[in-house]
């Protein structure tokens, strides 16, 4: 067929293509009967499924068939099918709608069409949005991942948090992206999504959790060349360049902490912050797994990466974990992924005063 158009291997998403976006679960809509027990219905998750043919505002100027191509951020199937049941009147539970658009949460990270990333038919989405989205999207968890009794999140509660505290906003902090959960900076969405890892950009979804900032479990300089020296000032640059060309640090997962960076201090004895304690208990257990050596790979310290976070924040180590990957599996960065000892090293966790109180 003259749509067969692939990008790493699977087939790109268009108007002119025959893909479904299948059982995208759950979509929770009110749904008749009205009694005095559930006046507004009873709600009830319903598996939804978009199709290609409503690609709606894809691409312009590169067609497949003669039609538009699905883009990141850009398009949505104009309609999604299976909640129709949930006609109670207040529709879905979040958007009042039913059969509303489908969003693509996915995307081929290096072939773009206009300057924008493409879609591929088997890749994830949200269904059902209005304004915002009915099904619960996460940075680093698909929705499929959370319909999942199994995964790691879903058994230790911690989707269940977040769902009763952070319904998505109208509008997210990153610009033109999909509004979800970590939009949400109410201070009780803030308290119950410590654990639900977010992209360093926008910084503004941590900074407005009582000033947070982002954290990358994973250093970048781990997943970096040493840092050169800018020619222009002589001083170090930032950063180095990325072993694995698709990795981004601002995409990168992180977690929001307190502590402007890893020497941040506070107190008399200018104890570190959960920031630099955080970054101090990767290095120490990197070093110690690591011996002398300097290379390793990403699968050596993915485990202990997720484990300095909990140490610090009590979240649930498996759950982060399953962020973490996802999010550097989104970058590029698989478990063979070469890597290499950073020079970010263990700071004291406390100092001795300056002017120690005089012995009695």
């Amino acid at each position: 067929m003259a749509n067969e158009v692939y990008a790493n291997n699977m087939e790109i998403s268009c108007k002119a293509a025959d893909g479904k976006s299948v059982a995208c679960f759950p979509d929770v809509c009110f749904t008749p009967p009205q009694t005095a027990a559930t006046p507004l219905g009873v709600p009830i998750p319903y598996p939804n499924t978009g199709l290609a043919k409503d690609t709606t505002r894809g691409s312009r100027t590169v067609k497949i068939s003669g039609k538009e191509v699905m883009l990141k951020d850009k398009s949505y199937f104009k309609t999604s099918y299976g909640d129709e049941a949930g006609n109670a009147p207040k529709k879905g539970i979040i958007t009042n709608k039913i059969k509303g658009k489908v969003y693509f949460t996915a995307w081929s990270m290096n072939v773009k069409f206009e300057g924008e990333n493409v879609v591929r038919n088997m890749d994830l989405t949200t269904h059902n949005h209005g304004s915002t989205a009915n099904t619960l999207a996460w940075p680093y968890l698909d929705a499929v991942a959370m319909a999942d009794p199994e995964n790691p999140c879903v058994k230790s509660g911690t989707v269940k948090k977040i769902k009763a505290a952070c319904p998505p906003p109208a509008k997210s902090l990153s610009r033109g992206a999909i509004p979800g959960p970590a939009d949400n900076t109410s201070p009780e969405c803030c308290e119950a999504r410590k654990c639900m890892l977010v992209p360093n950009s926008p910084k503004t979804r941590c900074s407005k959790c009582g000033g947070k900032t982002p954290h990358h479990p994973v250093p970048v300089a781990d997943l970096s060349t040493p840092r050169p020296i800018n020619p222009k000032t002589g001083k170090l640059k930032v950063r180095g360049d990325a072993f694995v060309p698709t990795y981004d640090h601002n995409k990168a997962p992180c977690v929001c902490v307190e502590g402007a960076d890893h020497n941040s201090r506070e107190g008399p004895t200018e104890k570190l912050m959960q920031h630099g304690r955080i970054g101090r208990g990767y290095v120490v257990k990197r070093d110690a797994m690591l011996g002398g050596a300097d290379d390793f790979t990403y699968a050596q310290i993915s485990d202990l990466a997720a484990q300095a976070v909990a140490d610090e924040t009590g979240c649930d180590k498996d759950c982060l974990k399953a962020q973490i990957d996802k999010g550097h599996q989104d970058l590029g960065v698989g478990p063979e992924s070469g890597m290499r000892r950073g020079e970010v090293r263990a700071p004291a966790l406390e100092k001795k005063p300056k002017n120690p109180a005089p012995m009695i």
